[in-house]
């Protein structure tokens, strides 16, 4: 009897693993990058802050981004720690310094990263796989 329970509650534990794996997978199609202010208002320096990528969980589940990495086309990278983003809403990862919200991380830099006349922001998960990027590639 003993046997069959906890037998039972094996299947019961895998069962409730994989389904969570396959729901992280369809979450991160939802991920997109949907707007970059690339170009902080003059003096750049002293409004870094302005100077963000958008990033919006589509989906209808929150999305762990802890480990995930946000980079440039010249391989600068902001890395995500234990941060979370819910079903429906978006975060901006912010350039200069502040103090981290739901809706906005702060990468905490001294100089822009973003090339004002145009850029390619992306976004990879913790495996190194691109989530999204903009422009989007064509």
């Amino acid at each position: 009897m003993n046997n069959r329970i906890f037998s039972g509650a094996l299947i019961a534990l895998a069962v409730m693993f994989i389904g969570a794996a396959l729901v992280q997978g369809a979450d991160e199609s939802s991920i997109a990058i949907t707007s970059v202010n690339f170009a902080a208002p003059s003096p750049e320096k002293e409004n870094l802050d302005e100077e963000w990528v958008e990033i919006t969980n589509q989906g209808s589940a929150d999305v762990s981004f802890a480990g995930w990495t946000l980079e440039d086309a010249q391989n600068h990278s902001y890395t995500f720690s234990d941060f979370s983003l819910a079903a429906g809403a978006a975060v901006k990862v912010r350039t200069g310094e502040g103090n981290d919200s739901t809706t906005d991380l702060f990468w905490n830099r001294s100089s822009s990263v973003w090339n004002n006349d145009g850029d390619v922001a992306t976004l990879k998960d913790a495996s190194g796989n691109t989530v999204a990027s903009y422009p989007e590639e064509s």
